[in-house]
């Protein structure tokens, strides 16, 4: 009788573990609704105002659609392209589904758009190294343990102008988490043409091993 119980415990504990395990596959269905602005292979479309989602870090992707599913990003006063995408989050049903999209794109390669913008990429890389790094790696990779997205894959017209959205209080400053206002508090300390020179270095190639 103990060792039933044992059992059904045991199984009960690992339930959940099971159902919430990401299914890349699925993801990879349901990212068919988001083709249209993100592009075949999430490579990101400038012309659509929509970033490069792969190789993007599953619990950041994660939280993102959660965000824009609760209101925190895209409900601002005057954010009309983060409207767009509000509801796309909302096609997602639940967390399954929305883990499942992440898993898929964090399985994808990284992207590298084209540069849109012209800086001093060396100036980009001191300016980088000092106020960005410390939490997105020392070539915009990204922290998952610091909840720091990947920055040197999702375009620089994205970067510039969700820069500009947390220094113009339409991101960080609503029912946002810690990481958003932190960013907030960032964003402020760099000029349009220091942002400009940062944008630059991050488009910069991966040097080759």
């Amino acid at each position: 009788m103990i060792r039933q119980l044992l059992a059904y415990l045991i199984l009960a504990v690992s339930l959940p573990a099971t159902a919430l395990a990401a299914d890349v596959e699925a993801g990879k269905k349901l990212y068919a609704t988001c083709v249209v602005c993100h592009g075949a292979n999430a490579e990101g479309i400038a012309a659509l105002n929509s970033p490069a989602l792969a190789g993007q870090s599953e619990p950041y992707m994660i939280r993102q659609l959660w965000d824009f599913k609760k209101g925190n990003r895209g409900a601002a006063d005057g954010d009309t392209i983060g409207a767009q995408m509000r509801p796309m989050a909302m096609t997602l049903q639940d967390g399954e589904a929305i883990a499942n999209v992440a898993a898929y794109l964090a399985a994808l390669p990284p992207s590298k758009p084209p540069a849109t913008v012209e800086g001093d990429a060396v100036n980009g890389q001191k300016l980088f190294g000092s106020r960005c790094g410390a939490c997105h790696g020392g070539k915009g990779w990204g922290n998952e343990a610091l909840h720091a997205p990947r920055l040197n894959s999702i375009g620089d017209s994205y970067l510039m102008r969700q820069v500009r959205n947390f220094q113009d209080g339409l991101r960080g400053a609503q029912k946002s988490t810690n990481e958003g206002k932190q960013m907030a508090i960032m964003a402020k300390s760099v000029t349009t043409e220091e942002l400009q020179d940062i944008a630059a270095f991050l488009n910069e190639p991966e040097p080759q091993e």
